[in-house]
This record gives C-alpha cells, structure tokens and sequence, in this order.
C-alpha cells in the first residue's frame, strides 16, 4: 500500500525509544511482532483457534522442502528435546508429535502464550517457559537434542546464546541451528533493491544496513559458512553437516527445477547447522 509504514523499521524505531537495554529491544520487538507466518502488514496476525494453529504447521512444512525431508528420517521417540526461540510453536509440536519430551522457550510473552495455546488446542504436553537463549535457567547436560530454526541470528550476543545451547546439550548428544545465509541470492537482490531501486544508498546506507528495511527482528545478521562454524566450535560443539536451503517458491522466476534446486543449494537463505556436542 502506497504510504504504508514499513512494519519491521517502525516497530525498531519504536522499540528503540522505549529502552537502551539491547536485549530488552529485541525482546519488545517480538512482543510487538510475534511470529506466526502471517503477513507482517495485516492487522489481525494472531491465530486464535486449534484449526488457525494447524493451518501454520500445515504452511511451515508446505514451504519448506527441508524441514519434510528432515522430520521425515529423524527418530525423537522418547527424548528430551529443548526448542529455542518457540514463537507459536508450530515446530515445538511436531516435535511432540514425534514422541519428544520437549521444552520450548522463547524471549517474549506473545510467544509463550501462542504456544501454550498451540499445543493446548492439539492436546499435547510440552513444558513451554519465557527465556532468554542467551541466559537459560536450565541444568547442564539437560537435554538430548536442541533444535533452533530461524531464531539465534536476531539474539543480541550470538555467541553467548550458543555457548548456552552447548551448555544444556548432554556429551555425545546433537543439534540443529538455521540462521540466514550471508552469501545468499535474497540478501542480495533485496539489499540491491533497497539501495538502489529505492533509493538508500543514497542515504547513507550499505549492503548491511538496508537489512533493516526487509528483514524481521530488531536484530538481524545474515552469516555465512565459516562464521556459524566458528560459533560451534566456539561453544565446543562439532559442526557435522553445514548446508544451504531455501523454501519451496523458486529461488527465481521462469527457470527450470534442477537450477533452481543447484541455486538453493549454493545461494539459498537459510544456513542449515547439524551439530554434535563430543563426549569428554
């Protein structure tokens, strides 16, 4: 809409006048802008019965080629399983779903609630707690598996939070992390638009900058290979498989499957982590 305010830089402004604390903005960012795959410019983006709660898981794995195939070969039957940065909780369910033992936390309100509902509505029991990932009130060792999809690039300090993921994982035991991928074609060609189709470049702003304008969250790195590997083996983790994938709509318009399926493989936007934590 012509006019419209920008939801993601409006909402930054708007956070950043209410506190200095860095954290605390991004954590008053999401209270603002919960995630639940909704249109970040409607009005009404909160699901609100069982059916609206299984429409999101429905459109999650309907969008991502990945997460299917990845649920599809993994066994959870029985284990303890943390999700860090829960939002609605659509991913924190098939997890329980598949017979995880899960907690699920995230740094907002807005989100907890979501999730509580979520799995209330699904009659499931998942222990769901507001939580910063980058300071968990949980035991060491306390878990078999920790899953984060799409969430640790917009914590203030990325290290802590996953010194604390290698905190609670148990020796011997795995993980997943995605975070968005530096060397992508969507932090390209949208940072390309944003500086000089409309025109910020001219303003001042650079490749990095601009992410303000197109990217959710108050805080929002895009990294590539060698910096999330660095992360792992920084909080004593083992980078098993580090991969690139994008969603399910072409990566571009007008080409073939078999480019686009090589182009998300190189230039996709999520920066896909498997890790292991090693045994002492």
């Amino acid at each position: 809409m012509p006019g419209a305010k920008n939801p993601f830089t409006s909402t930054r402004d708007a956070v950043a006048e209410d506190t200095a604390n860095a954290q605390e903005r991004n954590r008053l960012w999401w209270e603002r802008m919960p995630m639940t795959y909704a249109d970040w410019h409607a009005d009404d983006r909160l699901p609100v019965d069982a059916e609206e709660f299984k429409q999101i898981e429905t459109r999650v794995f309907a969008a991502s080629p990945f997460l299917r195939q990845w649920f599809d070969r993994m066994d959870f039957q029985g284990q303890k399983v943390l999700d860090v940065g829960c939002g609605s909780g659509a991913l924190s369910c098939r997890l329980a779903k598949m017979g995880a033992r899960v907690t699920a936390i995230d740094i907002t309100e807005a989100a907890v609630a979501l999730a509580r509902r979520n799995a209330r509505a699904q009659g499931l029991d998942m222990d769901i707690v507001r939580m910063d990932a980058e300071d968990m009130a949980l035991p060491p060792a306390s878990f078999d598996f920790v899953f984060s999809w799409g969430v640790l690039h917009h914590t203030d300090d990325i290290g802590a939070a996953f010194r604390e993921v290698s905190r609670v994982l148990r020796p011997g035991k795995s993980g997943l992390v995605m975070v968005y991928h530096r060397a992508s074609a969507v932090y390209y060609l949208n940072g390309l638009k944003w500086l000089l189709v409309k025109g910020k470049l001219f303003r001042g702003h650079t490749l990095r900058s601009v992410q303000d304008f197109y990217t959710d969250g108050y805080y929002h790195r895009y990294l590539r290979r060698h910096e999330i590997a660095g992360l792992l083996a920084g909080a004593g983790l083992t980078a098993r498989r580090i991969s690139v994938t994008q969603y399910q709509k072409s990566i571009l318009p007008f080409i073939p499957g078999w480019l686009d399926r090589a182009l998300k493989a190189r230039f996709g936007m999520c920066l896909v982590a498997e890790f292991d934590k090693p045994v002492d």
